[in-house]
């Protein structure tokens, strides 16, 4: 019997070394309204230290509009707003005859495309979200494996705290959302000792972060990206503001969904033309029919983008009425995204990325290519590609990636080895007994 049990001791060591994970886990953190350079405004030596032992871009390419629904949407699934749908914070949906916020979950809203914590999913291996816009949502059948109902009161240490739990048991992928200095930059504007304070605070939680990285000894199986969906500018809603009903008759409109920086209007039959050509010559605005609106924004393809766009200049808004005139925000994002105040910041770490290395400026979409490389996931169709991060990789597990498993999926895998193996070492062990 002592056998026995020696033979199928071995068989299990046997079964995990072949069934190894080839591929590191992530963790991928979304500092919100983290803009490019606010790195330069202050001292950041967590930040600084983390660019030496990994690599940086000076600055990433956002989607437009450069909101944070749809940028952390297209950061996820490595698509242009027009393809996901998630085409602003507030929208309307044209077929649904309905309106979409922030706090809408249906799967009808999300399904556009597979966020990372879904392509990890079907792949066999574990996924968790921490307020990541959409991971409340049931895509493609399923959920995140770990998923909380937003709390903006959870603090971001905490948070950081059960990013390192996860991932030192079984969790593959964690991301995380903190919502700052996104909030401090909408209500002080992002050229102020707030936000230079708040950005200090943000460099003190990467210094967090590396230290429980530390202790828990996973930099070497660990890949860690910081970064952002889009940038800020000052705005001045009192004074620098277009208002839309001094130019268009509000009852040949039948829905403005959101207005700011950008806004999306929906005329009523056959008013489309009236609407544009009152604003053609509008200053501080510029207006685009849907046929007509920029290629290189990757925006006019979804239903959702309604025929009539305003697209603000910078630091200026277009607004419906007075009443929006009041609006205290002294900060604001949602413009062109090749504007420079509009650049997210990237930075990365790990057993796979480049050390000392300096990337060049590369789009938010290649982000869902890469973690799927450093996952050894086969990506869902995206607009991304990896030919802009490549040169950051290293230590490349391709070849090795098809025998990837998830801890889960291992054990499946253990057993069934195990199974097999006491099919050929038990039998014979009987007729000796």
């Amino acid at each position: 019997m002592y056998f026995i049990f020696y033979v199928l001791t071995i068989s299990v060591c046997l079964s995990t070394w072949m069934f190894e994970v080839s591929g590191n886990k992530v963790l991928l953190i979304s500092m919100d309204g983290f803009r490019w350079d606010y790195i330069e405004q202050v001292d950041t030596p967590n930040f600084d230290a983390f660019a030496v032992n990994g690599t940086r871009a000076q600055y990433i390419n956002g989607s437009f509009v450069t909101k944070t629904f749809p940028s952390h949407f297209t950061m996820a699934t490595g698509l242009y707003e027009e393809s996901h749908g998630i085409i602003a914070n507030s929208m309307y949906d044209p077929e649904f005859n309905e309106y979409f916020n922030k706090r809408s979950k249906e799967t009808k809203w999300w399904d556009g495309g597979e966020p990372l914590w879904i392509t990890a999913r079907k792949q066999g291996l574990k996924s968790a979200a921490y307020f990541w816009p959409g991971d409340e949502a049931k895509i493609k059948g399923l959920r995140p494996n770990i998923h909380f109902k937003f709390d903006g009161t959870i603090p971001f240490r905490s948070r950081i705290d059960s990013a390192v739990q996860w991932l030192s048991d079984d969790i593959d992928l964690v991301m995380v959302y903190l919502s700052e200095p996104d909030t401090t930059g909408h209500l002080f504007g992002p050229n102020t000792p707030q936000v230079r304070s708040k950005v200090k605070e943000m460099d003190d939680l990467l210094g967090y972060i590396v230290d429980a990285f530390d202790k828990a000894s996973l930099w070497d199986t660990v890949n860690v990206i910081i970064t952002s969906d889009h940038g800020m500018t000052e705005v001045d809603y009192a004074n620098k503001h277009v208002d839309l009903s001094n130019f268009i008759d509000m009852n040949v409109v039948d829905a403005i969904p959101t207005t700011g920086p950008t806004a999306n209007i929906l005329p009523r039959v056959d008013m489309e033309q009236e609407i544009i050509d009152n604003l053609t010559n509008v200053p501080h605005i510029k207006v685009y029919s849907k046929d007509d609106i920029p290629e290189h924004w990757h925006y006019k393809e979804h239903r959702r983008i309604l025929p009539v766009l305003v697209v603000a200049e910078e630091g200026w808004v277009a607004l419906k009425g007075p009443e929006e005139y009041s609006e205290p925000d002294l900060g604001a994002h949602g413009y062109d995204n090749t504007l420079s105040t509009m650049k997210p910041i990237f930075y990365a770490r790990g057993p796979n990325i480049k050390q000392g290395f300096e990337s060049l400026p590369f789009s938010i979409v290649d982000i869902y290519p890469l973690v799927c490389k450093l996952l050894c996931l086969k990506p869902a169709p995206n607009n991304g590609t990896l030919d802009n991060t490549k040169y950051f990789i290293v230590n490349d597990n391709s070849e090795s990636c098809p025998r990837v498993t998830s801890s889960s999926s291992r054990n499946y895998l253990q057993i069934y080895m195990l199974a097999i193996l006491s099919l050929f070492l038990i039998s014979p062990i009987r007729n000796i007994l």
